[in-house]
């Protein structure tokens, strides 16, 4: 039979939905067996760019801009100066990007870009173009 801290570790992960991305430190404190009085604490505190920037593996400057455009429903200014973020704008954001298909995306960016390229012809190469004659030396 697991020990008391893994079978409490087992029931908070089976809990999480499927995809969920799980912050590193949050699971190494619980498998240090730290009360789980501690571990529920920080889910009741509202998360910075730094936490945001290391639970995604991105530059804080990025996380930053995400908040910026409102990507984090609910996120405000800490006395007008640090961002937070709530841990369910972090959820929300999650899903978010769960739903969102790439190669929806990448599909719409090139029916866009499609009609601003010129038709290259079969062979591959590019079609010689004439210039026009100067002055009256064609004439």
């Amino acid at each position: 039979m697991a020990s008391p801290p893994l079978e409490s570790l087992r029931t908070a992960l089976a809990a999480m939905p499927a995809g969920s991305l799980v912050p590193r430190d949050w699971l190494l404190e619980q498998l240090s067996g730290v009360s789980p009085l501690a571990s529920e604490s920080p889910a009741l505190v509202d998360l910075t760019i730094g936490d945001l920037a290391r639970l995604f593996g991105k530059r804080p400057s990025t996380v930053r801009a995400w908040v910026e455009r409102s990507d984090f429903p609910g996120a405000y200014k800490l006395h007008g100066k640090e961002w937070r973020v709530p841990a369910s704008a972090v959820e929300a954001f999650q899903n978010r990007q769960r739903r969102l298909k790439p190669s929806a995306r990448l599909s719409a960016w090139r029916a866009v870009m499609r009609p601003n390229t010129p038709a290259r012809p079969e062979n591959g190469h590019e079609a010689a173009t004439k210039r026009p004659s100067r002055g009256n030396a064609g004439a």
